[in-house]
């Protein structure tokens, strides 16, 4: 480290963004605890000790945040007609609470198109062109929708969500994408949930009292580990074509939130889950089981 200053300047900078961070407040969210790890939401909600975030963690989600802000004072300024920031909290279900982005009046739909506004990296732009809003980012405003029709707002049923590139990625020219949906059913995504808040409210009573809302937390694993959290988040198949062989591999491999875990290893292991051949589709579209792997039946195949 230099010396050029008196003082860490990286280190001001990380603690500042530390201190920024949103205090839990008990409740779940759509846009952190509707998709993934269950095991994630439940220690994150019942304030289990975290592994320290690195700084450029940090700085992304700032990023995030700094792109929100200059949005919303963009279309202020230019006298767009939007309600921003809307807290959907008393209209969503039992246990969750959240605020939607934006909420655009369109004239000829008759109604306001709920916006949501992402960062991605430049390399993930082609698969949302490719496939549409990420599956976490369509159940998240989905229940927003229903919880602004609960409210009483004239909807059109049709979600956005604008993602903003973060950087170049190869030769290809890349620009922001505003991507379209409608949103999933109410039944459905409600009862979903209602399960998951329901083992969040069941893991927090299964843990002792003195852990629970006290002003420190315990690091000892044993405080956390009860018979009401959830297991690891097992892996997922996906397919890959091997060139050489001109055959498809089928693989399991950790679920893209492994590489975010917040949590030590003792508390959850999913970051040191590797990926495994499990077995393969030959030429002819024949699936051979990997030896040792013939219990696991394939999920996936060749499009």
């Amino acid at each position: 480290m230099s010396d050029l200053l008196p003082f860490d300047l990286a280190e001001v900078v990380h603690e500042e963004l530390l201190r920024g961070r949103r205090d839990p407040d008990g409740l779940a969210h759509p846009s952190s605890h509707l998709s993934g790890s269950l095991r994630h939401a439940q220690l994150d909600i019942a304030g289990a000790p975290k592994q320290e975030s690195a700084l450029i963690r940090e700085i992304t989600l700032k990023t995030g945040t700094m792109w929100h802000e200059f949005l919303h004072d963009t279309l202020r300024r230019l006298g767009v007609p939007y309600m921003a920031e809307v807290n959907m909290t008393p209209w969503l279900p039992s246990g969750w609470a959240g605020t939607l982005d934006a909420l655009f009046w369109h004239p000829e739909l008759r109604g306001f198109v709920l916006t949501d506004f992402k960062t991605q990296k430049g390399e993930g732009m082609k698969w949302l062109k490719m496939r549409g809003a990420k599956e976490d980012h369509i159940r998240q405003t989905s229940a927003y929708w229903h919880a602004a029709k609960k409210m009483g707002v004239p909807l059109a049923k049709v979600v956005g969500v604008f993602y903003l590139p973060k950087n170049e990625a190869g030769t290809d020219p890349i620009e922001p994408m505003l991507l379209d949906f409608e949103p999933l059913s109410a039944r459905a995504l409600h009862a979903d949930m209602k399960k998951r808040w329901g083992r969040i409210s069941e893991y927090r009573e299964s843990l002792p009292s003195s852990t629970v809302g006290a002003m420190w937390v315990p690091d000892e694993p044993e405080h956390w580990i009860t018979d009401a959290l959830e297991p690891v988040q097992e892996r997922e198949q996906r397919i890959y074509f091997d060139r050489n062989t001109e055959t498809h591999e089928v693989k399991l491999v950790p679920h893209w939130s492994t590489n975010y875990c917040p949590y030590p290893v003792d508390l959850c292991d999913c970051s040191t889950q590797g990926t495994t051949k499990i077995g393969y589709y030959d030429i002819d579209g024949e699936y051979i089981a990997r030896k040792g792997y013939e219990h696991i039946e394939p999920t996936v195949a060749p499009s």
